[in-house]
């Protein structure tokens, strides 16, 4: 019984309050009281201060000398701020020679090669804001890019300067335009005149190189052609390796045509009269660059006697060779 009253006071009181909500005036356009709503958290940004651009504009007397683009790029640091005037003054002394080519010692290896100027200068206007520190990655990779702009290490060094008269006149032009950009001292500048005047008047002294000889002319040689187109020394048209089996041969001479057979082995007969009593054969040959010729042969002849009679035929000016037959 006490179950059903609570229920029937329970639907009387939420009666009640759905009739009072019906007459109470709409809430709107007021602002909820203090704390009913979490205030929002705004995530505070890092403001990042703005880049200072360098500008390299290179005056005209540098446009063509990337070595003294360099000296001027650190000075340019300098005067923003981004290297001090010790680290400077360091890396300008380790590198003088590339100012100075002929009063100070040579500079390191490679400096005449253009340089990413602009992209160094860049990277190191962002680290002037970047945590430094000797152990810190800006401190190492700011080493690295001041390394590569004008080394402090003693690696290889660039080739004394060159000393013939253009490249002294070159470099008295050089040195004025540096000294009048202020890259050089007026006692940096008079060092280096006193040591291209010294050069000169080397070269002035130096004992002229004497005339080349005249070209020597060869004197043609007409050797006298023998009697029959017979031809010492050598055989005409290459030799054939002989054969260890058979018969031997020499070869006395090579022929164009085969129809001049008879008239070679008649003249070589009454020359040589140990040629007399033996047989010859023309044999057609195919030589390379050459074509076809006819190698006069005589024999048959053994080798050790074919031997014999070739060093016999040389020593008379007769061209021999030991071949088949």
């Amino acid at each position: 019984m006490w179950l059903v009253e609570r229920r029937v006071r329970c639907l009387a009181a939420m009666a009640g309050l759905l009739a009072l909500a019906a007459c109470a005036p709409p809430i709107r356009g007021v602002a909820p009281p203090a704390g009913a709503w979490p205030t929002p958290q705004i995530q505070q940004q890092e403001v990042i201060p703005p880049v200072p651009v360098i500008s390299l504009a290179m005056p005209d007397a540098l446009t063509n000398d990337p070595e003294a683009q360099r000296f001027q790029l650190l000075r340019r640091l300098v005067e923003e701020g981004l290297a001090t005037i010790d680290e400077a003054t360091a890396r300008r002394t380790a590198n003088l020679g590339a100012l100075l080519p002929y009063s100070a010692p040579p500079p390191a290896a490679g400096l005449d090669r253009p340089a990413p100027l602009q992209e160094i200068a860049n990277q190191l206007s962002r680290f002037k804001y970047a945590p430094k520190g000797p152990d810190s990655a800006v401190s190492a990779e700011r080493d690295f890019l001041l390394e590569s702009l004008l080394p402090l290490a003693q690696g290889s060094r660039a080739p004394a300067a060159r000393t013939e008269t253009g490249a002294l006149q070159l470099g008295r032009r050089r040195i004025d335009a540096l000294a009048d950009l202020g890259l050089v001292g007026p006692d940096e500048r008079q060092r280096e005149v006193e040591a291209i005047e010294r050069g000169e008047q080397a070269l002035a002294n130096a004992p002229k190189p004497p005339p080349p000889p005249p070209p020597q002319t060869k004197k043609k040689v007409h050797k006298k052609k023998p009697a029959d187109g017979l031809k010492p020394g050598d055989v005409p048209g290459g030799v054939v390796p002989a054969k260890t089996k058979g018969p031997m041969a020499v070869h006395l001479l090579s022929m164009a045509s085969e129809t001049m057979t008879d008239k070679a082995v008649a003249a070589l007969k009454t020359e040589y009269p140990e040629l007399a009593t033996l047989e010859f054969k023309a044999v057609k040959t195919d030589i390379p660059d050459l074509g076809t010729t006819y190698r006069l042969l005589a024999g048959p002849l053994g080798k050790p006697e074919a031997e014999a009679l070739c060093k016999t035929m040389r020593t008379k000016g007769q061209s021999c060779a030991v071949t088949d037959f």
